[in-house]
C-alpha cells in the first residue's frame, strides 16, 4: 500500500524526476479538468511547466485510503520564485503565494 505521507514529503521536496520514478508506472494518466497526460514524460513536462518559477506545496487536509484508492482534499501551496503573469490560478509575482484547494483521487497500482 502506498504511503501518501512518504508521497507528500518527496513532493514537497521540489524534486519531480524522483517522485515521477519513486511513484509513478511508466503508464500513469493524469487527469485534471480539461487536461489529460499519458505516461512518465508527458506528466513531467506538464509538472515543469508548472514549477517554472514555482514552488508547489501540498498540505493534506482530509486523506482517505483503502486498498488501491486515495480520495484526499489538498490545500495546494503556489510559492512564486520569479513573475509568472499567465499561473493557471492567478498571476504571480516573486514572493506571493496562493493557496487553492483541490480534491485527488489517485488508483494506486499493486505491480
Amino acid at each position: 500500500m502506498l504511503n501518501y505521507d512518504n508521497y507528500i514529503a518527496l513532493f514537497n521536496t521540489g524534486n519531480d524526476a524522483a517522485l515521477l520514478e519513486r511513484f509513478f508506472d511508466d503508464n500513469v494518466t493524469f487527469t485534471g479538468g480539461h487536461r489529460e497526460y499519458q505516461g512518465k514524460a508527458a506528466l513531467k513536462a506538464f509538472l515543469d511547466c508548472v514549477h517554472d518559477g514555482v514552488r508547489e506545496v501540498i498540505r493534506a487536509q482530509n486523506v482517505l485510503q483503502r486498498d488501491d484508492l486515495i480520495f484526499a482534499e489538498v490545500d495546494m501551496d503556489f510559492v512564486a520564485s520569479k513573475p509568472r503573469p499567465h499561473f493557471t490560478f492567478g498571476a504571480l509575482q516573486p514572493g506571493d503565494i496562493l493557496t487553492v484547494k483541490f480534491f485527488a483521487h489517485y488508483t494506486v497500482g499493486t505491480g
